[in-house]
């Protein structure tokens, strides 16, 4: 021991050959965890408090490691990267608080050995391994890689905590900041230890090691995350799958958690897609450069699956896939298919692709009971409940009178409106039967259909046994500023449908003052009357798939889909004025549950916690 002038007193200062000796003499008098600092570092406030803490938790961890912009496999951001500094903007204060706050929290990840300008030794691990050996050359991060491998042997574990940042000053370093181990080094720690000879190398360059795996959440906490978005979608026609996916795309775009958005497209961006698909962090690719993206941290596609997606060539676009179930209606119903053996090669498809991909989305907690019930194989750990946003409209939103309303017959009048595809499961025929009964009792409303035709599963047959009629409009699918000016004339809008994933239409209407007839069961109930609404933060509720017993804001719905039911409820909403009101507002204030701003939250949350576990 030796004292020198000018330095504190509660400071000791020893004279040692190496610092390897320098740690077998402190330990032999000490008999504690050692932490060893090998050049000249900065640290973030608190910086060992999760090490001691597992530590002292678990005597199996031999070291643990730090994040640092130069530590060789264990630099920060880009891995197996040193630089001479933090990135622009931070420094080991504001990386470490960034890496801390935001989940998932982080936990200790295996490494080879301790590696880095600071490692924390544990009383443990040296009391049982014995004394550093040092190579020739006394380094210490060559004697530490020795030292952690003769733990191993005994069980001990290396471990980093990827939560800490610890920057290395390039100016006053004590060795160069890329001073790699030289070859005489590694083959002095090769030769007392044969098992390292692959392990080492396929640690360092391994896309889903639990380092690797730790490295990559870390970065994309700092840095924001990188999304790949399936925009095959993108068509000439613009329908519910498409605004969704374009209030999706700029919603994580406007995310300060996301680093970029790149939308995969079939061809030229259409018109309507122009404005959505533009922005700072907004790029776009053909879905045959698909390949040459390699910048992704998460693929995801935000609709449904269907048999002719590349499943394989999706999942080799990024190290996570996510997709979203919109509904199990196709697989349930055959119906909506040409033939027996199409239906089979669908389910067979989505039941091969939710148990393929690292996580499923759906939008609606009664898509998860209804997974469940139909037996599609996902791990409550991978799926999550997303609800979408229902601001997309306003009340001011651009409307148009529909030319080919007029030119079908209908130019001025009170009419009821029912919007949507016609299929089976919306119940078209049903609303025109229970327009019908409307019509007995006195109310003069046109019954107005506007919604495109599919080829399997229509509900055009049931609809023409209701018979013809000069009350009743059936209108193609229209643009949207033609469907916000019904929705915003129409005295009443039906919706009757008995199966759906989410159900936007009586938001829609509501933004516009109209009140909706639809029947409380699955996901109306849930959306509509649900006080306590869905969990929006990311993490599975506990309540998925069941109906709440909590009193209803939404003042009347359907209790069945009886025709007379439903004309029933819809006299009553126009009837009564101070009912209509009370209904449109309900609806309204149910509605500001679902954002597109805490869809997008919901998603980074649920991409960093996909990232951070093993892949599918």
């Amino acid at each position: 021991m030796a004292e020198f002038a000018g330095v504190d007193p509660r400071v000791t200062v020893r004279m040692a050959g190496s610092v390897s000796q320098l740690i077998n003499e402190t330990f032999a008098e000490l008999k504690t965890t050692i932490v060893v600092v090998d050049d000249a570092v900065s640290f973030p406030p608190a910086p060992f408090s999760i090490a001691a803490s597992w530590l002292a938790n678990d005597l199996r961890y031999s070291s643990v490691s730090f994040l640092s912009n130069a530590a060789g496999f264990l630099s920060f951001p880009g891995r197996n990267q040193p630089e001479i500094r933090p990135p622009d903007g931070h420094d080991e204060h504001s990386i470490t608080r960034r890496l801390r706050s935001v989940s998932p929290a982080g936990q200790p990840t295996p490494v080879r050995f301790g590696a880095g300008p600071v490692v924390v030794l544990s009383s443990a691990a040296l009391s049982a391994v014995g004394q550093f050996k040092a190579p020739a050359s006394a380094r210490l991060d060559v004697a530490l890689a020795d030292f952690c491998a003769r733990a191993r042997a005994k069980g001990f574990i290396d471990v980093a905590d990827t939560s800490t940042y610890i920057s290395r000053s390039a100016d006053v370093a004590v060795r160069p900041i890329n001073d790699d181990i030289t070859p005489d080094d590694r083959g002095w720690l090769l030769h007392r230890h044969r098992s390292l000879e692959h392990y080492l190398d396929h640690e360092q360059v391994q896309a889903e090691t639990p380092f690797a795996v730790a490295h990559r959440v870390a970065r994309v906490k700092l840095q924001g995350i990188r999304i790949l978005l399936d925009g095959s979608c993108f068509g000439p026609n613009e329908v519910g799958t498409q605004v969704a996916t374009q209030h999706t795309v700029r919603a994580l775009a406007s995310s300060e958690e996301v680093a970029e958005v790149a939308v995969a497209l079939p061809g030229p961006i259409p018109q309507y897609a122009a404005p959505w698909l533009s922005g700072p962090k907004i790029r776009t690719l053909s879905l045959n450069e698909l390949h040459t993206y390699d910048r992704a941290d998460v693929a995801f596609r935000p609709y449904q699956p269907v048999p002719g997606w590349d499943l394989d060539r999706w999942r080799a676009a990024a190290p996570r896939l996510v997709v979203s179930i919109l509904d199990t209606i196709a697989f349930h119903n055959g119906g909506y298919f040409d033939s027996s053996e199409a239906w089979m090669a669908y389910r067979d498809f989505l039941t091969r692709c939710v148990g393929a991909v690292d996580a499923v989305t759906v939008i609606s907690d009664d898509v998860v009971g209804q997974m469940r019930l139909h037996g599609l194989p996902i791990a409550d750990a991978r799926l999550f409940s997303v609800p979408l946003g229902t601001e997309h409209l306003d009340g001011n939103a651009p409307s148009m009178f529909p030319r080919e309303l007029e030119a079908r017959g209908f130019s001025s009048g009170a009419f009821a409106l029912c919007l949507g595809v016609n299929y089976t499961h919306k119940n078209r025929e049903l609303a025109r039967r229970a327009h019908a009964l409307l019509r007995d009792r006195g109310h003069e409303l046109v019954l107005v259909f506007a919604g495109a035709s599919v080829p399997f599963g229509s509900s055009r047959l049931s609809e023409a046994y209701e018979g013809p009629g000069d009350h009743v409009v059936v209108l193609p699918e229209l643009r949207s500023d033609e469907k916000n000016w019904l929705l915003k004339h129409a005295s009443i809008v039906w919706y009757p449908t008995s199966a759906e994933g989410f159900g936007l239409v009586p938001f829609e209407a509501a933004v516009f003052g109209t009140p909706t007839v639809a029947v409380d069961f699955g996901p109306i109930h849930e959306l509509l009357r649900s006080k306590a609404g869905t969990d929006r933060t990311g993490s599975r509720a506990d309540h998925l798939g069941t109906r709440s017993d909590l009193a209803s804001d939404v003042p009347v719905l359907a209790k069945c889909w009886s025709a007379e039911e439903l004309a029933g409820v819809a006299e009553r909403l126009l009837t009564d004025a101070d009912l209509r009101r009370r209904h449109v507002e309900a609806v309204r204030d149910a509605g500001h549950r679902y954002d597109w701003t805490t869809t997008a939250q919901t998603l980074t949350t649920l991409f960093r916690e996909v990232l951070a576990t093993p892949r599918r």
